[in-house]
């Protein structure tokens, strides 16, 4: 979903437009996240942190590496 759009100045800095600040409840000095998967750039504001800001990035290599059962795999190789 599109919700605004934003141009590159001439620094590589862009404006964040009212609608989303709004939609994030961004203020002047907050911190955000910016992650970039298959060519695309996720904007995420650190409200409560960086641990919830960050909560579910890498979800998906977790699941492609066999989450808990590849730990238990692991684990059972020890004895």
């Amino acid at each position: 979903m599109v919700v605004a759009t934003a141009k590159l100045t001439n620094k590589f800095q862009i404006t964040i437009p009212a609608e989303v600040r709004r939609r994030l409840r961004l203020s002047a000095g907050d911190a955000l996240t910016l992650s970039v998967e298959g060519g695309q750039v996720t904007l995420r504001a650190l409200k409560g942190g960086w641990t919830e800001a960050s909560r579910g990035l890498g979800a998906e290599l977790w699941r492609q590496a066999g989450g808990v059962e590849a730990i238990e795999v692991e684990r059972r190789s020890w004895d």
